[in-house]
């Protein structure tokens, strides 16, 4: 049984957490509302609303205002089961070995599931007494700690299974896409995440209601492993779905502050580079299109120089050679034999890792002595 005390510091805590995640919630719906966004993206941030939503409706004072349907079916389990459902929509989003058409099929048919395991809920929930009765949310509560009666007990069985099948999706996909990118250090959270959340509801959700509150459940090492498994689960995925996009603006900032040396050079003396003004534009798109200025900025500083396509030297093998030579170039100094394609990535190096390279070595300091006349 949760005390009074225990329940009035989590009512403390539910209202600290709300008003801490809404300015990150308002952010993250602004951000799709402003800036094309991908499918999981979506899903995402219609999971962090849900949560944020049902937290709201579990408080004291928004659970007095809702009916008693509302009241019954938000405690047999609607709240787990459309937030599975967002995770289930995210979980095939981020599998990258599905089509477009293939996760649109899959978003579809997880809509429909979801719709029948909510439906089934409610009309499973509305038939328990303990559940339509529920005017009081510490009393109602406390009464399904114990396991309510049996439509209780079946309600809270069908959302929690379904929820711990998503749990286990979400957790196979997340381990199979981890790696030391972003996207991949964040999904590798969100397996884990899944892995302690499934503990938790299936110790809490499955267990607890099954044993009607007896045996294991009913002792201090059975709330804290529900607790313990929960609190771990839900720190874990809040860090699975904030690391990627906070990672990934650090990353973007820090390019764009490599490239912005060379990149105002060469707009400065090529003001055509110079794209135009778009109020919706990502981060990551302005990376790419700095890159893509330096590149051409590159070949129209050979065109006025007049430098030649080919010529019977071969440029540099090893990577910091032909930089170097690339800046003495750029510096004004003559350089036997350059040619067009020694601007090139060499076949080994991508055209990002290239351009990167170029304008790390200028920000050391190799164009200084800029030239814009004729250097070969």
């Amino acid at each position: 049984m949760i005390t009074r005390s225990a329940w009035e510091f989590m009512q403390i805590v539910r209202v600290t957490v709300l008003l801490g995640f809404l300015p990150i919630l308002l952010y993250r719906v602004w951000r799709i509302w402003r800036y094309p966004t991908s499918p999981p993206a979506v899903a995402a941030t219609g999971f962090g609303l849900l949560v944020w939503i049902w937290m709201l409706a579990f408080t004291d004072r928004v659970w007095a205002t809702m009916p008693p349907g509302m009241h019954a079916v938000s405690m047999g389990g609607w709240a787990i089961v459309t937030m599975a459902g967002c995770l289930r929509i995210f979980a095939i989003g981020i599998n990258g070995e599905a089509s477009p058409a293939q996760i649109r099929r899959g978003a579809r048919i997880s809509l429909v599931v979801t719709a029948g395991v909510l439906v089934a809920v409610a009309l499973t929930a509305c038939r328990s007494s303990v559940l339509v009765n529920a005017d009081d949310l510490y009393t109602v509560t406390n009464a399904l700690v114990g396991g309510g009666d049996s439509w209780a007990i079946l309600a809270a069985v069908l959302s929690n299974a379904f929820a711990a099948v998503v749990l286990v999706q979400l957790a196979w996909v997340g381990w199979r896409h981890a790696d030391r990118t972003p996207v991949g250090a964040g999904l590798g959270l969100l397996a884990a995440a899944s892995a302690f959340e499934f503990v938790a509801i299936v110790s809490g959700g499955i267990w607890r209601p099954l044993s009607r509150g007896e045996g294991l459940m009913a002792r201090p090492a059975g709330l804290w492993l529900q607790t313990f498994t929960g609190s771990v689960g839900a720190m874990l995925l809040i860090g699975g779905f904030l690391w990627p996009p906070v990672m990934l603006r650090i990353e973007a900032h820090r390019d764009l502050r490599r490239l912005a040396p060379i990149h105002d050079r060469l707009t400065g003396m090529f003001p055509r580079l110079r794209p135009s003004m778009k109020s919706q534009i990502m981060l990551s798109e302005l990376v790419y299109e700095w890159a893509t200025d330096v590149q051409d900025g590159l070949t129209l500083l050979a065109q006025r120089r007049h430098v030649p396509f080919e010529t019977s030297v071969r440029a540099p093998i090893h990577m910091p050679d032909r930089i170097a030579a690339i800046n003495d170039w750029l510096s004004g100094d003559s350089v036997p034999g350059f040619n067009t394609g020694w601007l090139q990535a060499p076949p080994d190096v991508s055209d990002n890792v290239w351009v990167f390279a170029i304008a790390d070595a200028y920000r050391r300091g190799g164009w200084s002595r800029v030239s814009e006349g004729s250097a070969a």
